[in-house]
């Protein structure tokens, strides 16, 4: 009987004690990726096109790409992310920085994603002359990488 007992409470403290257990966060299966982000929306379709733009060497035009994308999917963090690309490209580092941040404002939790994002507004505003923003920017990408814990 006592043996009974003792099984039965440390079954009972096993089940108290089992709430206060922490796990790391459940990564993404997949890589953040603009078709995670915009599967099925026709927006996808001229966000290539901005792509096969630029690659051409056509930059007004993958920005007018980028634009109706953004009418037709305008929280799409993906799109801004890649307008702040374009903007980086094009010697505009305020308005990289400035879709840059927007991108962060929409992202989804994916800490590589988000990382790249900050890797970007530090580009943008060293090419602006904040060496203070810029290591602020990379110490927020590093953070972003940084495993966390939540309690289950």
């Amino acid at each position: 009987m006592k043996s009974m007992q003792g099984l039965i409470r440390v079954l009972v403290i096993s089940v108290l004690l089992s709430g206060c257990a922490v796990r790391g966060p459940e990564m993404p299966a997949e890589p953040m990726t603009a078709s995670v982000e915009l599967d099925g929306s026709p927006a996808l379709s001229l966000l290539h096109k901005a792509e096969a733009a630029r690659q051409q060497g056509e930059t007004a035009a993958a920005e007018r790409y980028l634009e109706r994308a953004l009418n037709i999917a305008p929280d799409s963090s993906w799109l801004y992310k890649t307008l702040a690309d374009l903007r980086l490209f094009e010697g505009d580092a305020r308005g990289a920085e400035g879709f840059a941040l927007k991108a962060l404002r929409l992202a989804p939790d994916y800490p590589q994603y988000r990382a790249e994002l900050w890797e970007m507004v530090a580009t943008a505003r060293e090419r602006q002359g904040n060496k203070a923003g810029a290591d602020d920017a990379r110490e927020r990408a590093a953070k972003a990488l940084e495993p966390r814990t939540q309690p289950v």
